[in-house]
């Protein structure tokens, strides 16, 4: 996947406004200091909630599809 340096950044902006990432910078032996991200705790929690509704919507998608394991019907 190509991300470009015109979408990634603003997306990390956005994120560091949200409280979501924090930054620090790290002094380089070859070029300019470089910026380090890391999730916050409230990214974390995010994080953790947006697997927690993949994984629900990948098993819905897979039950749609193949039905639902031991002939039980589906919540959807």
């Amino acid at each position: 996947m190509l991300v470009v340096e015109g979408t990634l950044y603003p997306l990390l902006t956005r994120l560091k406004n949200n409280g979501l990432l924090s930054y620090n910078w790290i002094e380089s032996t070859s070029g300019p200091p470089r910026k380090y991200y890391q999730l916050t705790e409230a990214g974390k929690t995010v994080l953790q909630k947006l697997d927690t509704t993949w994984e629900e919507l990948k098993f819905a998608v897979k039950t749609s599809i193949e039905g639902a394991p031991n002939n039980k019907s589906s919540n959807l």
